[in-house]
């Protein structure tokens, strides 16, 4: 091939390889070029523009497509609100004109009025993305403010918190109260404390935004806080009943010197739940004798009238409770009596909740007699007693080891006709008998609550059921649980529990089979592990080692799974009963997860009897490979 030939070859293979790149790349070159030549023109536009506004004149350029979303919404909607278009021409520039800025903030007021929150955040993203969220009023930030906490939208209004601040705008009183009370009433005291961390030196000195402010920060724990806001609080021109916050922040504190200062300043003009929240704050320092000082101030206070009228009462009830309360805790009875009678000579009378504390003081303190003589002050009182402050007198004399006493108040509280003993006051009586295994005196109850129009419970008859095994009489418990089973009581659980103990203590292992096995049937409630493995120990208590295995099968048939608790409770048993298949099968369920079910020893003893016995290898080395697959 001579030079020429070589040439044209050369030549033709470049047109076909440039007509190939063409064809197949044409598209890619023409939308390459469209672009190019779209760049031109518009650098080309805004630079003519730029040079007309230096010339003064002004240039309206065609409308385009609108960009935000809600406008177009707004377009597309049969019956929608006509309303202002946001387009990219529009929002080129610095600032808008003034009747846009005003347009779009009507629409979206407007959309917040009908409720359309999400339209309206919308329509401001828009705007907020291409620089023109300048200029708004505050009405508009309030507004969006309003309806994010009714929706529940707290990251948007401190979204439009921080976009004021960002502005520099100041808002005004109104926007502080108005924001604050709105998000202190839907308890988003956290979005509170954001607040006064973003404007903390632009919050006017207010008495409702700091009210807000610091209850917000009581609220989510943080006194500390709470205290450091107090002083513009106070300059705020708060009255005397305002100064509740600063107790409140003392209480939790535990700042007693500052708390008896502003108590001493305010004087007579304190309140009941001023005084009451100082006493709190000294009883939790554990001072209670600066709170009864306190207290007798407080007295003193009320005695200050003019022309003989005494001033409002500052101390009741409440403020001798909490003493009261104070000295108990201290174990110091002797002072609690004390202040018993100091209230009584000021003529306020004893609430449940003082008898209550003295009782709980005088049994911390085993002070038998003196819980006698306050049982003695309020049945020798005119007041009416109460059944639920009596039985809880009784429980606290159960609890104290004073039977007798509290039987006594159970017969005072028949002969009154204001506080009948109800079936809380006799299960209470009934189970201390029980624990004292005295069941006639428990029966005997049984028969005055029938008289009395009550009818026993399944907690009742769990009680009895426990002093019959205690007295090992099985015949009265069958004959009570027959007995109130057809007076309509719906045994429980913890009755088959307490039958189960009762027929095992007893040797009825047949009769706890059958109650088991038809328990379902009969109570509509299905025997779990745990009455399975009473009725296995039952068995093991007497040796009666088949009775116990047939109530395992019984258990399996049910479907029930054996725990651990009922394994430990049956192997030894077919250890000494020498079983050892049984033996062997309740040890495969006992190591079938890797680790021992029972406890080791258990399984040791089982290993070491069977090698003992003789004359079964096989199954004593099966049980050493399960024992060490577990790690025993």
């Amino acid at each position: 091939m001579g030079l020429d030939d070589a040439a044209r070859s050369m030549s033709h293979w470049s047109s076909s390889c440039m007509q190939v790149i063409l064809e197949n790349f044409s598209q890619e070159l023409q939308v390459l070029a469209f672009f190019v030549f779209s760049y031109w023109v518009v650098r080309a536009w805004r630079q003519h523009v730029r040079g007309t506004k230096r010339r003064g004149t002004k240039v309206l350029p065609p409308e385009p497509p609108t960009l935000a979303k809600s406008n177009a919404e707004l377009r597309l909607r049969p019956g929608a609100p006509c309303g202002p278009r946001v387009g990219a021409a529009d929002l080129a520039g610095d600032l808008a004109p003034a009747s846009q800025i005003r347009a779009w903030e009507a629409q979206m007021l407007q959309h917040l009025e009908h409720r359309e929150f999400t339209r309206a955040l919308n329509m401001y993203r828009g705007l907020e993305r291409d620089g023109r969220d300048r200029g708004f009023s505050e009405e508009l930030y309030l507004s969006f403010v309003q309806s994010a906490v009714r929706v529940e939208k707290i990251d948007v209004v401190e979204r439009m918190l921080r976009v004021m601040r960002r502005h520099r705008m100041e808002p005004s009183l109104r926007f502080w109260q108005t924001t604050m009370k709105m998000l202190a009433s839907r308890k988003h005291f956290s979005a509170c404390l954001v607040v006064h961390t973003l404007f903390s030196k632009q919050i006017p000195t207010d008495k409702v935004v700091f009210s807000c402010l610091i209850n917000a920060a009581l609220e989510v724990g943080d006194p500390q806080r709470a205290a450091l806001m107090l002083e513009r609080y106070r300059d705020a021109g708060i009255e005397a009943k305002d100064h509740v916050l600063f107790f409140r922040t003392y209480v939790a504190l535990g700042d007693v010197d500052s708390a008896e200062a502003v108590f001493q300043r305010l004087g007579a003009d304190a309140s009941t739940l001023m005084l009451n929240l100082l006493l709190l704050t000294c009883v939790n320092a554990d001072q209670p004798a600066r709170g009864i000082r306190l207290l007798r101030e407080a007295h003193d206070f009320e005695s200050q009238g003019v022309q003989d009228i005494p001033l409002e009462k500052i101390v009741d009830v409440v403020s001798y409770n909490t003493i009261i309360k104070g000295f108990a805790q201290a174990k110091n009875s002797g002072q609690c009596f004390e202040c018993l009678q100091e209230m009584v000579s000021h003529g306020i009378d004893p609430d449940d909740i003082t008898y209550g504390t003295l009782l709980d003081s005088c049994i911390a303190d085993n002070h038998i007699d003196a819980a006698g003589e306050i049982v003695n002050l309020l049945m020798g009182s005119s007041r009416p007693m109460d059944t639920v402050m009596c039985t809880l007198f009784i429980k606290g004399f159960v609890r104290a080891n004073c039977l007798p006493k509290a039987l006594e108040l159970c017969e005072e509280m028949k002969r009154r006709k204001s506080a009948h003993p109800d079936i809380i006051t006799y299960s209470v009586l009934i189970k201390a008998l029980v624990d004292q295994h005295d069941l006639d005196r428990a029966l005997g109850l049984v028969e005055d609550m029938k008289m009395g129009g009550l009818q026993p419970d399944d907690i009742i008859l769990t009680h009895l059921l426990e002093g019959c095994r205690y007295a090992g009489n099985h015949d009265l418990g069958q004959k009570l649980f027959r007995d109130m089973l057809a007076s309509g009581v719906k045994p429980s659980e913890f009755s088959l529990v307490t039958m189960l103990k009762l027929h095992g203590r007893c040797g009825a292992h047949e009769a706890a089979h059958e109650l088991v096995a038809s328990w379902e049937e009969q109570h509509e409630g299905r025997p779990s592990v745990i009455h399975y493995t009473c009725l296995m120990s039952g068995c093991m208590r007497t040796k009666s080692y088949d009775q116990a295995w047939k109530a395992y099968e019984l258990m399996k048939s049910k479907g029930i799974k054996p725990d651990s608790m009922a394994l430990s409770t049956l192997l030894p048993g077919m250890v000494a009963a020498q079983r050892w298949d049984r033996v062997l099968e309740l040890v495969r369920l006992a190591t079938a997860r890797g680790q021992s079910a029972v406890p080791s020893e258990t399984l040791n003893n089982a290993l070491f009897q069977v090698e003992a016995a003789g004359g079964h290898r096989g199954i004593a080395e099966e049980l050493r490979a399960l024992m060490a697959g577990a790690g025993v």
